[in-house]
């Protein structure tokens, strides 16, 4: 079967593979700053360097993240992009 772009018609048309994983790793890092901001806040009560608190925080933020969050299943789409436009298709 040969498969032509529905934008040019042309022939050249490759196989690519779109990645689309990107919210897990936008999902941990708001969780790691939101633990480090409360570091800082709590590292304000206390004895301790906010700076100190904040880098706390953040670390334990990105061990309940990794600790609770359920591992995202990679998700790959098979697409097509022709050569002659640089359009992507499906």
């Amino acid at each position: 079967m040969k498969i032509s772009c529905p934008y040019c018609d042309s022939a050249h048309v490759i196989r690519a593979v779109q990645n689309t994983e990107s919210q897990g790793a936008n999902q941990s890092l708001a969780s790691s700053v939101s633990f480090a901001t409360m570091g800082t806040a709590l590292s304000k009560t206390l004895p301790v360097s906010p700076l100190i608190g904040g880098l706390a925080g953040a670390v334990v933020g990105g061990l309940f993240s990794s600790l609770f969050s359920p591992a995202p299943a990679p998700s790959v789409r098979s697409c097509f992009q022709c050569q002659s436009c640089g359009q992507i298709f499906h």
